[in-house]
């Protein structure tokens, strides 16, 4: 017999049990509906955790700290000892750091404080200013412009690819570049384009200017590509020097003290010549006595995590799927009861036993298999909306990742096979228990 004939008789016989067969396909929908979520989301996270760190280049990326103590990081945020042996970071660690093996370049990094909020020239949303004064060789992927010159560029900006999707232009980041921002500075600003009272200003003139801001202007020349810099703004490292150091009026004397130079860089970007050798040289900057944070090893830890989350999320599915199967199972049995007497008449006619176990299985099958693609439908649907609601939460935290439920194709079609073979599993029993029925005991019991 054709397996249309097979099929054929199998979908009369589960048009003729209505209520039991929608009873089993809709417990296997469920099922399927979670295994397929779960997987979805396991993907998805692995995915979009990448993705926020950016391209695979930014795997051997290693972010050396002064504080060793506070170096060893939780992704989920931990309390951070100070360490009191800390050392400075300054120039000449960056020549020693250079020096190690593997190592392609040192880049230093400062935070600049001083910076408020900023807002884009004929925009009215104003974004607090979380900047960096980066090096002009320091290696920030752009979506567009350009990097820094030098550093000594003055008024030039690399803003984050987060701002522009706040600005609805992620679509065309290249529409920034040249556009003005306006940066405002803290109360009290004494850096670079400050108006300085003389020394002949009064206390009152002095505690105006104290609780006074300095409006900066600066020219956008890059945008950031999606990635762990795309909710930073970045300046030059010698623009950041001139920002940062603060100047008084002492007598006739003014006297200058460049914060970074007295404080040292924030961090300096370190690249690895390969990913294999980023523990390496972690190790080798841990002997020296400061801290590092290297971005594969936050991908790991983060990744270590999902993987144990979709274990136990998985295994609560694949329990849910069995329960389903041995709904399977239960209606099975139910039909080769009901219907003894036509396999009685099946095996009279000559019938043979490969016949019975062939119709039930792919009966028991065709459950599976409906209520797999059902069930992948119903997932693939949930997981947009799964996506919608995280996405609008990450944003509201400040975070900007991608899809957290991902369902690929070889995730859909597998999932329609593995449930179509639990059902036809669950239907072995119940198809053997028919085949092996005695046709003249049968038929002369009756209906």
């Amino acid at each position: 017999m054709r397996i249309i004939d097979y099929t054929n008789i199998a979908l009369k016989d589960l048009r003729g049990q209505k209520i039991r067969s929608s009873l089993t396909l809709f417990a296997l929908i469920i099922s399927t509906v979670i295994l397929v979520l779960m997987a979805a989301i396991s993907i998805g996270g692995r995915q979009a955790i990448a993705n926020q760190f950016g391209t695979d280049s930014a795997l051997a990326t290693i972010m050396v700290t002064p504080n060793q103590s506070g170096s060893s990081l939780n992704p989920y945020g931990n309390v951070q000892e100070v360490n009191a042996t800390a050392s400075k970071l300054d120039d000449t660690v960056v020549t020693q750091l250079a020096s190690l093996s593997h190592v392609q370049s040192v880049t230093p990094r400062s935070h600049v404080w001083e910076f408020n909020h900023f807002s884009l020239e004929g925009n009215g949303k104003q974004f607090v200013a979380q900047a960096e004064g980066v090096a002009a060789d320091a290696h920030i992927s752009l979506s567009a412009g350009m990097p820094f010159g030098s550093n000594d560029d003055k008024n030039s900006i690399i803003i984050g690819l987060g701002y522009a999707k706040e600005l609805g232009l992620e679509s065309d980041p290249q529409a920034l570049i040249g556009k003005m921002l306006t940066i405002t500075t803290q109360k009290g600003y004494r850096g670079v384009e400050a108006k300085i009272p003389g020394v002949n200003a009064s206390a009152a003139e002095n505690e105006v200017f104290n609780k006074s801001e300095t409006t900066l202007q600066a020219t956008i020349v890059g945008v950031t590509a999606t990635g762990q810099d795309q909710n930073n703004i970045y300046i030059p490292l010698g623009w950041a020097h001139a920002v940062r150091t603060a100047r008084y009026q002492e007598g006739a004397i003014l006297k200058t003290v460049d914060q970074i130079a007295q404080d040292g860089y924030s961090s300096l970007q370190l690249r690895t010549d390969e990913t294999a050798n980023v523990k390496e040289v972690s190790d080798a900057i841990m002997q020296r006595g400061y801290g590092q944070v290297s971005t594969l090893a936050q991908i790991e830890r983060l990744q270590q995590f999902t993987t144990l989350m979709w274990a136990i999320l998985g295994t609560v599915a694949l329990i849910a799927v069995v329960a389903a199967a041995l709904g399977v199972v239960n209606t099975m049995l139910m039909a080769v009861t009901e219907q003894r007497h036509t396999i009685g008449v099946w095996r009279a006619c000559g019938a043979r036993k490969s016949f019975i176990v062939n119709l039930f299985l792919i009966e028991a099958g065709l459950l599976g298999c409906i209520g797999g693609v059902v069930g992948v439908g119903i997932g693939f649907i949930l997981s947009k909306f799964v996506n919608e609601y995280i996405t609008v939460l990450l944003k509201s935290q400040g975070l900007a990742l991608t899809d957290v439920a991902v369902i690929p194709w070889w995730l859909m079609i597998g999932t329609v096979l593995l449930t179509t073979l639990f059902g036809i599993l669950a239907g072995m029993y119940p198809a053997y228990r028919a085949a092996r029925q005695d046709p003249s005991r049968t038929l002369s019991s009756g209906q």
